[in-house]
């Protein structure tokens, strides 16, 4: 019988000539020249502010000399005359504000062959020691006119920049005429970044024809909050500045997303956000320079090589910018070649490499890794995928200028990418496999990396779960909520940011609302609410997954609040519910909300129904298939903190136990280390249903599984803000040596927009997270204070609040409520700003201040010296109202962020 090899893949690296290392820009010497295609006269008006944003980046930096080209209005076969005056305007405005030479800047409409000429002469000019980049925030066809015209033997030293599969050529019903493989076949460097409209563009672009009339608006123009991300640029007194601010408002959307590139540029951070450029635009600092990426992405249809294989559009946002390379029809060998060699990489290291792979058709599938002087890895599998599948080497040495080919045998497989991760920051590999191996294959030579295997989780592109440094725990998803720090820790990204959370606790029941579906899915207002929140600012979110009624003490509920199959805990969990349950927590990490993702509804005793611990003090076979099924089919989330039960200590005692063994199996269970937190309801309750056995969080503080303690109905203080405060402060100190401390809810009382506003700075002050109740999405009348909430989570991310404790003793002037790191960093706040806000014992040194107003979130940013030791006071910006909050950092300390 003869044998179907499906495919045989070999991946090979080879030696080669090295032509740089790390990136172009040290923060002093830029070495090579800058070219900039763009667009902005046809389709989409963001580069009227792009185009600005990205002069201003150079500008900042004093690298105008170093642009060597700029054309604009590139789109050839329609423009609208309007559109073209508007973009050339700004560009010129820009060129002329921040000091670049006009000579070297073309509008494609009036000036295409001087472009075309003028851009093949800089790419003439190019060399291995003065190499040309050439950011692409356009259609490619002007730029494949002029390599076309160009010495061919200059073209490897041209490195293409590009974020958008639109500009490369691969949009439909638009009659591009040029493609990125036709620049790659011209023998150009092609550097893919992620597209940066998920981290600056602050709204969605509605189109309402590519028909223009010259009367009607071609856009939905966003709404005023969607730019609150940018009303830095509002607020600055910098002239220039202020034109970036008008250009935004003329594109009719808060979206430079095209300046990433050229931030990429001047960084080696792929993780533009609106942040980050007001550092430095304002500063003319980086926030943080990345001369060695981690990670570098090598987009299977950038390869130099391409033989058998076709560059392959997919309606699929799994699929990295929706486009992979596909087997030419009737081909059953192929070929894929590359060199490794991108702009902010170590000229040596030991990487991990990770192929992402997607199997149509069943049968036997054979690979081989083998990297330069290190000997070949070989793997084997007979399935086809359902899915796409990753395979991961470990341990390979690979040096810049090294060949990367892939050689595949049989029924071609789809590719998408290779990934180099430096080694120690490549995601654990995930048991979950939906095919069978069938055979580690040793080479004749031996191995000398480790193969590895996993479900590749869908990426994320969120701001807030950007890598932008190390790992704190290689054990955890690269840009997941994890705990970072010695106990108790602090709520970070893994690789990222320090993270505070603000936002809703309600509604509990969110899984559960709208319409009961036969197959148990739910037809109800959920994407709404999700995308509400995605532009509310918030950064947090509550709900439950078990409601039932049957089991809960106070007999609340409903027994169709439940995942099981026909709603019966004695049956499996149903797929299909699962599956909108993912999709949805999918929905919330691609807005950057983290989900405290709660298994028990409060009150809920599941013992009541049988799911008693055993003699070994094991949970019941189907609770624990409960718990599993949850925790592996939910933990590629990077956005998911465990809870075990609401308001917990409802019940006895004797159930701690219980509990413990939920949060003990969760960890075993969960291959990435996400946080759990236990939940608690204070005895001050109206609702007097705590158990009398009075448990506190002091009852796990022996547990090496809870890092989280929340804490229910917080006395409420109404307008006293002062006793709110002090409250909160209270059950922030409680055990906090043990544990992060969180609100998930003040006691219900009447309240307003301000008075819920301040209570979550009251809570904020108090050094506790901040979710809470009656920030309910599902209600109209409470979206107002949601987007408040939003205002606290845009300040505390600025600032290093995570280094800091309560030190309300430090208050003066107008200030109400502390939190400090002495002699460092402090944040202070006032609901009633009546006079200089100030802070005691302050030392002697330079700062720097970030003033906030919490009702319009406007932020302002000035420099201060303390001449000596002691008290000091500061005015408030004029224009600011009476709600303040105001971070100062001792200018010897380092930024905030990590």
């Amino acid at each position: 019988m003869a044998i179907r090899i499906s495919a045989v893949v070999l991946l090979l690296l080879f030696s080669g000539e090295l032509v740089y290392g790390l990136g172009p820009y040290d923060g002093q010497i830029f070495r090579g020249t800058i070219a900039y295609s763009c667009d902005g006269n046809w389709n989409d008006p963001d580069d009227w502010a792009a185009s600005p944003v990205s002069l201003g980046i150079l500008a900042a930096l004093g690298l105008q000399e170093k642009l060597v080209h700029f054309h604009y209005n590139s789109i050839l076969w329609s423009s609208v005359p309007e559109w073209e005056r508007e973009h050339a305007q700004r560009v010129l405005a820009a060129a002329e504000k921040f000091g670049f030479d006009r000579q070297r800047f073309f509008d494609c409409q009036h000036q295409l062959n001087e472009a075309v000429v003028h851009l093949a002469d800089c790419v003439n000019a190019a060399s291995a020691e003065r190499p040309l980049y050439l950011v692409l925030a356009g259609p490619v066809d002007v730029v494949r006119k002029a390599l076309e015209r160009s010495d061919p033997a200059k073209r490897s030293f041209v490195y293409c920049i590009s974020h958008s599969r639109w500009n490369e050529g691969y949009a439909r019903d638009v009659p591009f005429t040029a493609t990125k493989r036709e620049l790659i076949d011209l023998g150009v460097k092609w550097v893919q970044i992620p597209d940066q409209n998920v981290l600056l563009s602050a709204s969605p672009y509605r189109q309402v024809s590519l028909v223009r009339q010259p009367s009607q608006s071609p856009w939905v123009p966003a709404a005023e909050e969607d730019f609150r991300p940018y009303f830095w640029l509002r607020d600055a007194q910098d002239e220039r500045i202020s034109f970036l601010w008008e250009s935004l408002v003329a594109s009719g959307r808060p979206d430079p997303s095209d300046a990433g590139m050229m931030y990429f540029l001047v960084s080696g951070d792929v993780s533009a956000t609106p942040e980050k450029l007001r550092e430095l635009l304002l500063t003319g600092r980086i926030p943080q320079r990345i001369l060695e990426r981690p990670l570098v992405r090598l987009e299977a249809e950038n390869f130099s090589v391409l033989e058998g294989f076709q560059v392959a559009s997919m309606n699929d946002r799994s699929v990295s910018h929706r486009l992979c390379v596909a087997p030419v029809e009737g081909s059953s060998r192929g070929l894929l070649r590359t060199l490794f060699d991108e702009p902010y990489t170590a000229e040596e290291g030991t990487y991990d490499l990770l192929l992402r792979y997607f199997l149509d058709e069943k049968g036997l599938c054979r690979f081989r890794v083998t990297v330069g002087g290190n000997a070949p890895v070989d793997w084997a599998l007979a399935a086809h995928s359902p899915t796409w599948l990753s395979h991961i080497v470990r341990s390979l040495r690979i040096t810049r200028g090294d060949t990367i080919a892939i050689e595949v045998e049989g029924n071609l497989p789809r590719i998408d990418y290779v990934e180099c991760q430096l080694e120690g920051r490549m995601p654990a590999e995930s048991a979950a496999f939906a095919g069978q191996i069938l055979a580690q294959v040793p080479s004749q030579k031996g191995t000398s990396g480790a193969a590895g295997k996993r479900e590749e989780p869908p990426a994320t592109e969120h701001p807030r779960f950007a890598v932008t440094g190390p790992l704190d725990d290689p054990r955890a998803l690269p840009g997941q909520i994890i705990v970072a720090g010695d106990r108790p820790g602090y709520l970070k990204i893994n690789g990222g940011q320090a993270v505070f959370l603000c936002g809703p606790d309600n509604p509990e029941e969110f899984l559960y609302l709208g319409t009961l579906r036969p197959d148990g899915t739910r037809d109800g207002p959920q994407m709404e609410m999700i995308e509400f929140l995605g532009k509310s600012g918030v950064n947090a979110f509550h709900f439950q997954m078990f409601r039932m009624r049957r089991c809960n003490i106070k007999d609340e509920g409903d027994d169709t609040h439940c995942p099981f199959v026909d709603h019966d805990p004695s049956k499996p969990l149903n797929e299909k519910v699962l599956d909108q349950w993912d999709f949805w927590l999918g929905e919330l990490e691609k807005r950057g909300i983290i989900v405290h993702l709660e298994f028990y509804n409060d009150a809920t005793d599941v013992e009541l129904m049988g799911w008693t611990l055993d003699s070994q003090g094991n949970l019941h076979p189907d609770e624990q298939r409960f718990i599993d099924g949850i925790v592996k089919r939910f933990c590629h989330r990077k956005n998911i903190i465990w809870g075990i039960e609401e308001s917990s200590n409802k019940l006895p005692r004797a159930r701690v136990r219980h509990f413990l063994k939920i949060a003990e199996r969760i960890r075993q269970v969960d291959p990435y280390n996400h946080p759990i937190v236990q939940s608690f309801v204070t005895p001050e309750t109206a609702e007097k249903d705590i158990h009398p056995d009075g448990v506190t969080s002091a009852d796990y503080r022996e547990s090496p599984y809870i890092d989280i303690a929340t804490w229910l109905h917080i006395p409420p203080h109404g307008k006293d803000f002062d006793a709110q405060h002090a409250a909160y402060l209270r059950y922030a100190l409680i055990d906090r040596d043990r544990f992060i401390t969180m609100r998930n809810e003040t006691e219900y009382h009447p309240i307003d927009r301000r008075v819920a506003r301040i209570h979550n700075w009251a809570c904020a002050l108090a050094g506790m997270h901040a979710l809470e109740a009656q920030l309910n999405v599902a209600r109209a009348d409470r979206r107002d204070r949601i987007l408040d909430a939003g205002k606290v989570v845009d300040f505390m991310e600025q600032t290093d609040w995570y280094l800091m404790k309560p030190a309300d003793h430090l208050a003066s002037g107008s200030t109400k409520w502390v939190l400090a790191q002495p002699g460092k960093s402090y944040i202070a706040y006032t609901y009633d700003y009546t006079g200089p806000m100030g802070l005691k014992e302050l030392p002697q040194g330079q700062y720097e201040l970030l003033w906030f107003d919490s009702v319009t979130g406007k932020s302002y940013r000035t420099r201060t010296r303390q001449p000596a030791t002691g008290e000091a006071r500061w005015e408030k910006p004029e224009e600011f109202g009476r709600e303040i909050a105001l971070y100062v950092r001792q200018l010897d300390s380092p930024p905030a962020g990590n």
